[in-house]
């Protein structure tokens, strides 16, 4: 028999992962967890490039069907038919010239000008008709069985898991950016490579790694604890002192999470001593500008940093729109378009711009139809995917029919996806440097669509 040591430390990891989906009960996952960390301790430097993924969440569900507008007379009357007082009018929309063909000309809302150039120009492209789906599906066999669709399908806080995790099958205690660093963790890196600047989340938890929080100005320091200020220094060396003292195995896991915790917000605050401003200021009143403009700065040290390869996750609430859509969504698209413009721009400064991939994820789309005053929960909707190695002017996707009662209209306007999250992942991870076995450990539903991953990248 195999000694621990013999075992390939990734090819473990990827039997360990594959086998730890859904996990029911904490003895499991704490065996999971002591196996997973006895591998890590073999990892060596994998990466000699530098590769950042930013996940920008839309909480609350957007309304992504109002971001590709029909711009054709024909086609622009069947939305007009549909969406009623929430259509954009014909004559505000701004015309895009796509790579490609598709079914009927688009535009986007006068709302999302400031990422208008950044599509012309090849940086950004939209990605059309993404939802969580347990395998590829019709109408007709949805129909026939509704349990083909994921469980939950029109909650909030479960398909904000099914986007984060991508096993919309079963219950799961990590998310897919969690996963992976479990697989790309080096065991010499101490801050973790998930970074979140809009607090916990499910989709950056490992098994055998976290994720490090912080906010848009900085790390949150220890209240009477911030190793910064010099009066605190007597408190910290007896506040160690009691923590190296611990005994018990539980006090020792807390000393060493807090401890870690402490060092982690110690490297970070240093590195920002240094970082970069961006030369072009971000919009104001934005908050998600704020958290975009950190990211940008935390990309300037990464050298500081110590880590080849990070995730971030940034989100923005306010696109559950049974309400007041037509003056609240376009307020929304602003935020989003000039947050987004903003960054990219900051990026470019840092020549960091090939480096960076930005993606947006959110609940679900909305239905195509009005309630009177907003939409109402759906499935399918579009995403946005920017950086300098996104081969950008694209709509990559099948984009829906928009009329009532098509195959693509469950119904009541609710679009069935035409690809799947575990393809949208699966690219973003393909480019951050995943294998094909990885991939599979990661996303263990990917080999139930034809195609394995989307081509988002040039």
């Amino acid at each position: 028999m195999k000694r621990m040591t013999d075992i390939n430390r990734r090819d473990f990891l990827k039997r360990t992962l594959g086998s730890s989906m859904g996990v029911a009960s904490m003895a499991s996952i704490g065996g999971s967890l002591g196996l997973m960390n006895s591998a890590l301790a073999q990892s060596s430097t994998r990466f000699d490039d530098y590769k950042a993924l930013v996940c920008v969440f839309l909480f609350g569900g957007n309304d992504s069907l109002n971001m590709l507008v029909p711009t054709d007379n024909a086609e622009y009357q069947i939305y007009q038919g549909v969406r009623q007082n929430l259509a954009f009018a014909q004559d505000s929309l701004l015309p895009i010239n796509p790579n490609g063909s598709l079914p009927y000309a688009v535009g986007l809302p006068s709302a999302m000008s400031a990422i208008r150039p950044l599509f012309e120009a090849g940086t950004l492209s939209f990605v059309s008709n993404l939802g969580p789906l347990l395998a590829p599906v019709n109408k007709q066999e949805l129909l026939n069985n509704i349990s083909l669709a994921p469980p939950q399908l029109f909650s909030h806080n479960d398909q904000q898991d099914h986007w984060q995790t991508s096993r919309p099958d079963a219950p799961s205690v990590s998310g897919w950016a969690g996963r992976m660093a479990d697989l790309l963790t080096e065991s010499t890196s101490a801050l973790p490579i998930n970074l979140s600047i809009f607090g916990n989340n499910l989709m950056q938890t490992g098994l055998s790694t976290s994720l490090f929080s912080l906010s848009s100005t900085g790390p949150e320091q220890f209240q009477a604890l911030d190793p910064q200020q010099d009066f605190n220094a007597g408190r910290i060396a007896i506040y160690e002192q009691l923590l190296a003292n611990s005994t018990h195995i539980l006090e020792q896991g807390y000393s060493q999470n807090v401890i870690r915790a402490m060092d982690n917000n110690l490297l970070v605050s240093n590195a920002l001593e240094s970082s970069i401003a961006s030369t072009t200021p971000y919009p104001a009143r934005n908050f998600l500008a704020d958290q975009l403009e950190i990211v940008a700065r935390l990309i300037s040290v990464e050298q500081q940093l110590g880590q080849r390869r990070q995730v971030y996750f940034v989100g923005l609430g306010g696109w559950d729109t049974h309400d007041q859509q037509a003056t609240l969504h376009p307020e929304r698209l602003t935020l989003l378009s000039e947050a987004l413009a903003a960054f990219q721009q900051n990026l470019v400064q840092l020549n960091m711009q090939n480096a960076v991939t930005t993606f947006t994820m959110s609940d679900f789309g909305r239905t195509l139809t009005s309630n009177g005053d907003g939409t109402d929960h759906g499935w399918g909707g579009h995403q946005l995917v920017m950086g300098g190695a996104v081969d950008g002017g694209r709509i990559i996707g099948t984009l829906p029919a928009l009329e009532l009662g098509s195959d693509d209209d469950l119904d009541d306007g609710r679009i069935i996806p035409s690809a799947s999250v575990d393809q949208y992942v699966a690219s973003l991870a393909t480019w951050f440097g995943l294998t094909a076995n990885e991939l599979n450990a990661v996303l263990p539903n990917l080999n139930r669509f034809d195609s394995g991953s989307l081509n988002l990248f040039s």
